[in-house]
């Protein structure tokens, strides 16, 4: 079964599960339960490690997260473990993490910039973009020096180029 079926059965199931409590904190949640695991090296050792028993694997999850992560993501966790899909976690929570923004008409925008965004210029991008798609915006900033000055935006698989080296390339054409 190729790996992206499989993320969006287990995610899918899970959602179905978020939607009936929470589905902003069970994606909050199982954001931070992913990145805790893979910034961990120990952690993620011993979850793929294959001579380590399914038993001794539960076991040190409960030890690391007991009282720090729900009893829904617990058990989930557990039936990764299980059936033997812990390397699956991050494919699942991507595919979770979708399917939470699209229930919440959210959309992430990634925005690369040549200096770091002031909180109004975040703001005022943030509601052009909301205007153009019609949805909520979720904004992930980069920085790259080479583009010199402006910004550079992807919202799904458009682009907006607003970038200086952009613009001087567009006269640089118009030139020559």
């Amino acid at each position: 079964m190729l790996s992206g079926a499989l993320a969006q059965r287990y995610a899918q199931a899970l959602f179905e599960i978020a939607i009936k409590t929470s589905v902003d904190d069970f994606d909050k949640e199982f954001r931070e339960l992913t990145q805790i695991i893979e910034e961990h090296e120990e952690i993620s050792r011993v979850l793929h490690h294959p001579h380590i028993s399914l038993t001794e694997k539960k076991a040190f999850i409960n030890m690391i997260f007991e009282g720090n992560i729900s009893e829904i993501m617990q058990n989930f966790l557990f039936l990764l473990i299980d059936r033997r899909r812990q390397n699956f976690l991050k494919p699942i929570q991507q595919e979770f993490a979708r399917l939470a923004d699209e229930a919440q008409q959210i959309v992430e925008a990634k925005v690369v910039s040549a200096t770091p965004l002031s909180t109004d210029q975040t703001e005022r991008l943030k509601k052009q973009l909301a205007r153009l798609t019609g949805k909520n915006i979720r904004l992930v900033s980069e920085m790259r020096s080479e583009l010199i000055g402006g910004a550079l935006v992807q919202v799904g698989d458009r682009v907006f180029d607003g970038s200086v080296a952009c613009s001087l390339n567009r006269i640089r054409e118009k030139l020559g």
